[in-house]
């Protein structure tokens, strides 16, 4: 690595589809040959978007002799966002340009923080406290939710002060990831671009499927060096910021599940997606998503559930399975490799319920899924929490550029 490493910081709401617009950008990138490497983020350890990522270097892109390490490529910053863990981000980047000596970084923040580029791209430029070139801040945006606002002015089932998080987010992009054509019409996806077009109509919008790898060229080659990344600093409300992060209850849990026979492992995924997804159907609240990861060191179950349906749909959806590969459609699940007989558990949850309300949904949905196919479910650690109130370790306004 003869310079330094261009850091791209990709934002957007929960359940947009960061973590598979990012390894379909891995997997794309590290065909040419390109050194990449992967940081995550959450308000709590044990994630299921680190452990998915950790996975897929040790198995995308042209093998290479840096690969025998793949934990190397793939760091985690947990207990808060970027924006209050700026120290932690800074010194974690040095270490990952040390020991990986990457190209290119991926930085994915928090699905519920905003404003990040006065909060982390304006520090990292003015302090220069990590040795980074800064890429176009990219906000992933799912074109179903997007499709909602367009009819509706609002997002279904959730209140005002995420609708204007959302909106906020969409606001400081460089770049907007319209993401989920492939479950969108032509005709939807033309007016979602319209309404791009009037209410953010400076900001480059690239229409992509990261599930499939549409359009995901498009996107790696605004990937370039530029000097006014991250200068659309929000005047940011950071009253109703707060309020928009804490409408939201937060589990991330981590144990094991004994599975007899463990070909059932898709089976008990399905139960605990549509268990919950059953729940907040029942009662009319938003799922932003549930992740659910059954691993082994041979192979690996996971599942992902997220909202973003039409106004009235609170129909539950079934759940869809492919083995080695995603499908399209909501939720899916994705079967590689065959599990042992005892896999490890790493389940995220965020929905618009109390934490004490979707622990409980949680907790039977393990229950109901153990009963279904006749497994075993031992819980290690919970947190379920709503997120506090965001304090920015620092806050700066774009400089003139030299």
């Amino acid at each position: 690595m003869t310079e330094r490493p261009l850091l791209v910081g990709v934002g957007g709401f929960l359940g947009a589809g960061k973590t598979t617009a990012i390894l379909a950008a891995v997997e794309r990138l590290r065909a040419t040959g390109t050194r990449v490497a992967v940081v995550t983020n959450d308000q709590a350890s044990g994630l299921v978007d680190t452990e998915v990522a950790r996975a897929a270097f040790g198995t995308l892109g042209t093998p290479s002799a840096w690969d025998d390490q793949p934990g190397q490529m793939v760091a985690e910053i947990s207990g808060g966002c970027f924006c209050c863990r700026f120290d932690d981000l800074a010194r974690t980047l040095r270490e990952v340009i040390e020991r990986a000596r990457p190209d290119v970084i991926l930085a994915e923040a928090v699905g519920s923080c905003t404003d990040l580029a006065a909060t982390v791209y304006q520090p990292l430029r003015q302090l220069d406290l990590a040795p980074v070139r800064l890429g176009p801040l990219t906000v992933v945006a799912d074109g179903t939710r997007l499709r909602s606002i367009a009819k509706f002015g609002a997002l279904p089932r959730l209140p005002a002060d995420v609708g204007y998080l959302f909106g906020q987010q969409l606001a400081e992009a460089d770049v907007l990831l319209l993401n989920k054509i492939d479950q969108l019409s032509l005709e939807e996806v033309g007016a979602v671009r319209r309404y791009l077009d009037v209410h953010y109509p400076v900001v480059p919008v690239v229409a992509v499927s990261a599930l499939r790898g549409e359009g995901m060229g498009a996107w790696l080659d605004l990937l370039v060096a530029r000097g006014d990344s991250g200068r659309r600093v929000l005047d940011l409300d950071y009253d109703r910021y707060a309020e928009a992060e804490a409408a939201l209850g937060w589990l991330n849990l981590s144990g094991t599940v004994t599975l007899a026979p463990e070909e059932r492992a898709a089976a008990w995924v399905g139960a605990v997606l549509s268990h919950i997804e059953g729940c907040a159907a029942a009662v009319g609240v938003e799922i932003a998503h549930v992740k659910v990861l059954l691993a082994t060191g041979d192979g690996a179950c996971r599942g992902h559930l997220a909202g973003g349906r039409e106004a009235g749909d609170a129909r539950p959806l079934p759940a869809r399975r492919r083995n080695g590969g995603a499908v399209a459609g909501e939720p899916f699940i994705v079967v590689s490799g065959r599990l042992e007989h005892e896999a490890s558990l790493t389940l995220n949850a965020r929905v618009a319920v109390e934490p004490e309300t979707l622990r409980r949904w949680v907790e039977e949905a393990l229950a109901a899924a153990d009963a279904v196919v006749g497994a075993q479910t031992g819980v290690s650690e919970i947190a379920c929490f709503a997120p506090a109130r965001p304090v920015p370790t620092y806050r700066l306004q774009p400089v003139a550029m030299a």
